[in-house]
């Protein structure tokens, strides 16, 4: 690894910890414990923040908020980028991970083998099975168990409750109290299993999201690939419950799914809402709460999801959003897998980034 010591100064800023959401459950002893609550760092560019709204950084499965400090090579991570772009930074522990408590009462736990960690996300070159990933090369180093940039990583790598729906679920309900603390609209970016954690977010606090960055959310609509792939998102974008118009009661009744074929070689079909009457209750039936505000997927192109996040933005503009699609490669910027943010030109690919909120954040 890099001299760290050299190598890892950020951006100056002023830091506050603290925690928000959770509340106080009882147990057959009559004694409480809080739960649910959800630890947040926030980082303020020593400068006066040049930005009107703050982002919040919600990681994805097996990570905490630390992804966005210091990447596995001792690097900078986007926190010190973005500060440097003058934004004020929210970095979360979602509940139950890193430093929001689990309680034996939460549920089971489970984590994930440091050869499924390679094949998915840093050795994809070596290991990965999907037609792009012989085109990873931004990742430092082997990716693969002994390299020390990879075991910097894995060391980070942590359990996650198994059922997924809790997670989200309270994860929504963490972030809206985050919200509500700030004060003002923020600018939401989540990656991978976090991914439909703005989404849910925005839902009870629309009034308080200016923009969503979704960085290779959940996917593809009603189903999950990655490393344990299945049918895991009934309410489409969300494990969890979210709000359609017309409404949705049972999601496997109202949610009409009709499969569509990949638009281009290498891509996965997918699942929309099947076209029909809206009146009639036959859908598509619109994302009510997120009408009204811009979202950004970004799909870099040596990635899983690059198989199909087509699906995922076309979902969401099928359901009433404001959605564009970023594909890195469109851009220039190759070589990228599903960590992006932790990879050699991940500065490249914020800048990206920033130039989309720059050109929204005043018309959103």
């Amino acid at each position: 690894m890099a001299d760290n010591v050299r190598t890892n100064a950020s951006t100056p800023h002023r830091r506050e910890t603290f925690y928000v959401g959770g509340k106080y459950v009882s147990n057959d002893h009559g004694t409480h414990t809080w739960q649910g609550q959800m630890y947040v760092e926030r980082l303020i560019p020593s400068e006066t923040p040049t930005r009107e709204f703050p982002i919040v950084f919600v990681h994805g499965a097996t990570r905490s908020g630390t992804d966005w400090l210091t990447k596995p090579d001792g690097q900078p991570g986007w926190a010190s980028y973005f500060l440097s772009q003058g934004f004020e930074c929210y970095l979360v522990d979602l509940p139950f991970r890193g430093r929001s408590p689990w309680h034996p009462g939460n549920g089971s736990m489970k984590d994930y083998p440091a050869e499924s960690i390679q094949t998915m996300f840093t050795a994809c070159k070596v290991s990965g099975t999907w037609p792009r990933s012989k085109l990873h090369t931004q990742w430092p180093g082997r990716g693969m168990r002994g390299d020390p940039v990879f075991d910097q990583f894995y060391a980070s790598s942590l359990q996650i409750v198994s059922d997924v729906v809790q997670q989200e679920t309270a994860s929504q309900a963490a972030c809206a109290a985050l919200l509500d603390r700030i004060g003002k609209p923020a600018i939401l970016a989540g990656h991978s299993s976090g991914g439909p954690v703005p989404f849910l977010t925005a839902d009870v606090r629309p009034h308080l999201v200016r923009l969503i960055v979704a960085l290779e959310p959940a996917g593809p609509p009603f189903c999950k690939v990655g490393i344990k792939s299945g049918s895991d998102a009934p309410y489409g974008v969300a494990s969890a419950p979210i709000a359609y118009d017309p409404p949705v009661g049972d999601p496997a009744r109202d949610l009409v799914r009709a499969k569509v074929e990949a638009p281009g070689p290498g891509l996965k079909d997918g699942f929309l809402q099947a076209e029909g009457k809206v009146g009639k209750g036959e859908g598509p039936r619109k994302l009510v709460n997120l009408v009204g505000i811009k979202v950004l997927v970004v799909t870099a192109p040596a990635s899983y999801h690059a198989q199909y996040d087509w699906a995922t933005v076309r979902y969401l503009r099928q359901a009433g959003v404001d959605v564009e699609h970023l594909r890195l490669e469109d851009r220039g910027i190759r070589g990228n897998g599903h960590m992006m943010f932790m990879e050699m030109n991940s500065d490249e690919v914020a800048k990206e980034i920033v130039g989309w909120i720059d050109g929204n954040e005043r018309t959103g």
